[in-house]
């Protein structure tokens, strides 16, 4: 194997690919390399903001800072949201034996670590804001929105609001200093104070970060306030979000890229036993937009355009990869690895990816191997496989010398840590959220071939007996009932016999729609496995409907609901049927026999089925049905009768054909199809709720939450919580 040369400084923060780490790591790369060092970033994917059991082993990653292949490490120490996973990072770097340093604000579960703090002058770059209004805008009345009282950043930020008035012959008022909690809501929040009269309209606002002020504006320009007309709003920090609100803030960008490099150089002075430089914090610069009156940035403006342009390009080429799929598909690793060689391509960018796995990752019963094999992809010939060292970060540099930089990030299916990935790039570059998705494939991926491979999970699904149902593999009729026989119901919970039907209108028989009618099937199962988790039982009847028994503390209508939405994001199934294709029920069992049970749900079934049928008659009924399709395809998507090509001739009529096809308003339902998204992400992953959100269409997580408690009757994590099955 070769070795790598030069020395590692490794790079220990959450989500690398958001964008004050960009920033950060864009300068400290560029001067590592410069400088003849590598650069090793060891990162989560998810980065939860509340505890989640199911992604504690994602932080296994951060052991690779253990290695002795690092020269010295550099904490990002603000990235961390949640406090236990701040503990046990710091638990990790306290058995370290090199120099640290952190750059950001002081956190309390990092105060313990033997570490330089490197930061931005929070309170300089606020006083140039301030300064800004007062002598180029000539404001007087000038308050200040900063966050949590009490907290670093936001007595920072105040004093340098409170300086910059008192240079100006200015007295401050610690009244027009505002707290909120660097969100949008706290920018609502005093916006709203501001027009209901309980506070007077200043003629600007400080707004101590970009999400404040974005709250702000939204709500500004939601109630006819012209901003900057009848008043400025300015921020310190810039995020990459502005075009998203209106109109475009001005703000003040810290400086990441020279603050990275500022600790990249303290770094390398301390390792060569160079003395140590002054240490001047980089000032800001103006991002000018049109929330002040002076020019906007045209050029950055556009610059911020093409960017989200791109994003979204690649978000939706791997939205709809078939990737995940693929490997679900795998039997063994020599393919496996060569479909993630065939999608490589959604990493953007990169020089060389390398899966790294343990030996044994396979083996359900392993305390874990001492070797690692290392696999490049796309290059995936069993030759190429290479064994080494779980900490082995150097050897990466060896095999690629000429990259700069190499992250790391975690392989991982609940509780069972597989290995990681190693993504290396040239210059100073990042990845983006498609990676992120692209590896969490890959880790469901290996789950797949995992069971496949495991004889013990294999025997208890294998059941060749008569109760077994041939295509799907779940239970039959008889089967299902003798499983409703046995089923012991948990105290405080129901029973529920949940009944799906689909393929309601059938295409003429031939040959091709028996086959698009079995890939459905085989689409529909899977979502009623996915409905059952581990702990309901699933079949298929006689006439093809599915039955589901499950045990839930809500009411059978959500029960229903769950299965309908979790069948609307099942790709496979929509393509080839698409919406008003199923009707789905559900009744408590209440002790009630079997038979009586699959009765009465087939009567309310064949009811609401007519109603679909009767509806059909419209004579606008198909092209309502392809823009519904449109709809809970992409419900990210915003729409509306003045954007989409409206078959009905007029905007009334549309609305009127479009609730007499589906007996609901166009408008419910966009909103029915983001929430039924959402109970799919809820229920189906992990990730966040301001992530759903964005994924639902959604620029404000909090009006999410209130929209989804509101039809749903249930906050969304408390939905998280009951209806995980």
């Amino acid at each position: 194997m070769n070795e790598q040369k030069s020395p590692v400084i490794a790079v220990v923060t959450a989500l690398a690919n958001g964008y004050t780490e960009k920033e950060l790591l864009r300068g400290l790369i560029s001067e590592n390399k410069e400088h003849g060092y590598k650069t090793a970033v060891l990162s989560n994917i998810y980065n939860m903001s509340q505890v989640n059991e199911e992604m504690l082993c994602e932080q296994r990653i951060y052991d690779l800072a253990c290695s002795e292949q690092i020269s010295g490490i550099i904490l990002f120490c603000e990235s961390f949201v949640e406090s236990s996973v701040r503990q046990r990072i710091a638990a990790v770097l306290k058995g370290t034996k090199v120099p640290m340093i952190g750059v950001g604000a002081r956190i309390e579960e990092f105060e313990d670590l033997d570490m330089t703090l490197l930061n931005t002058s929070e309170e300089d770059d606020i006083y140039e804001l301030t300064s800004h209004l007062i002598e180029v805008h000539s404001f007087t009345d000038i308050v200040m929105l900063t966050g949590m009282e009490g907290a670093e950043p936001s007595v920072n930020r105040a004093e340098g609001y409170f300086l910059a008035l008192r240079d100006h012959g200015i007295e401050p008022d610690e009244s027009k200093v505002y707290y909120g909690d660097f969100w949008l809501n706290s920018g609502e929040v005093l916006a709203g104070r501001f027009l209901s009269g309980e506070l007077p309209m200043p003629q600007a606002v400080v707004c101590a970060n970009d999400m404040m002020a974005y709250g702000m504006l939204r709500c500004f320009s939601e109630n006819g306030i012209r901003v900057p007309d009848d008043i400025t709003v300015v921020s310190y920090e810039y995020s990459d979000m502005r075009l998203y609100y209106s109109p475009p803030l001005t703000s003040l960008k810290r400086d990441h890229v020279s603050l990275g490099r500022a600790a990249a150089q303290r770094m390398q002075c301390i390792l060569e036993g160079r003395e140590l430089p002054e240490f001047i914090p980089p000032r800001g610069r103006f991002v000018f937009g049109r929330s002040c009156s002076c020019k906007e940035d045209r050029q950055q403006s556009l610059a911020e355009l093409r960017e989200a342009e791109l994003r979204r390009n690649y978000s939706d080429l791997g939205l709809f990869s078939t990737m995940e799929q693929k490997l679900t598909l795998c039997r063994d690793m020599e393919s496996f690895i060569g479909i993630i060689g065939e999608h490589h391509w959604m990493v953007r960018n990169n020089s060389s990816i390398y899966l790294c796995l343990y030996s044994d990752w396979y083996d359900p019963g392993r305390e874990e191997s001492e070797v690692m094999i290392i696999r490049r992809v796309p290059d995936y010939s069993s030759s190429a496989a290479t064994e080494t060292f779980p900490d082995d970060l150097g050897c990466f540099f060896g095999m690629d010398s000429d990259a700069a930089v190499c992250y790391f990030s975690p392989l991982f299916s609940g509780s069972r840590y597989f290995g990681h990935m190693a993504l290396m790039y040239h210059g100073a570059d990042s990845y983006d959220d498609v990676y992120r998705h692209w590896l969490k494939s890959v880790s469901v991926g290996l789950e797949f071939l995992r069971l496949k491979n495991d004889i013990n999970y294999l025997l208890d699904c294998q059941n060749v007996s008569e109760y077994r149902d041939t295509l799907t593999g779940m239970n039959n009729e008889k089967g299902i009932e003798r499983a409703y026989q046995a089923v012991n119901v948990q105290d405080s919970m129901k029973l529920y016999f949940v009944r799906l039907r689909t393929d309601l209108f059938p295409e003429q028989f031939s040959e091709e729609a028996m086959r698009r009618k079995t890939q459905a099937v085989l689409g529909a199962a899977a979502a009623v496995r996915k409905f059952c988790g581990n702990n309901g039982i699933s079949g298929r009847m006689k006439d093809g409907t599915f039955v589901c028994l499950v045990q839930s503390a809500v009411t059978p209508q959500m029960t229903a609901e769950l299965l309908s939405s979790l069948l609307i994001q099942e790709k496979e199934y929509m393509e080839l049927m698409g919406m008003n294709s199923f009707v789905c029920c559900a009744e408590e069992c209440g002790g009630r026999a079997f038979i009586e049970l699959a009765e009465s749900t087939g009567e309310r079934l064949e009811t609401e089925y007519r109603m679909i049928a009767s509806r059909r008659r419209n004579r606008y009924y198909s092209e309502m049905l392809r823009l519904r399709n449109m709809i809970y395809s992409s419900p990210e998507i915003t729409f509306s009768p003045d954007s989409v090509n409206i078959p009905a001739g007029s905007t009334e009529l549309f609305r009127r054909n479009y609730k007499e096809c589906f007996g609901i308003t166009f408008h419910q339902d966009c909103i029915a199809a983001r929430i039924a998204r959402a109970e799919y992400q809820l229920v189906a992953t992990s990730v966040s709720i301001s992530e759903i959100s964005e994924k639902c269409g959604y620029t404000d997580h909090k009006y999410f939450q209130r929209q989804f408690a509101g039809i749903t009757g249930i906050p969304p994590l408390k939905y998280r919580s009951i209806m995980k099955m």
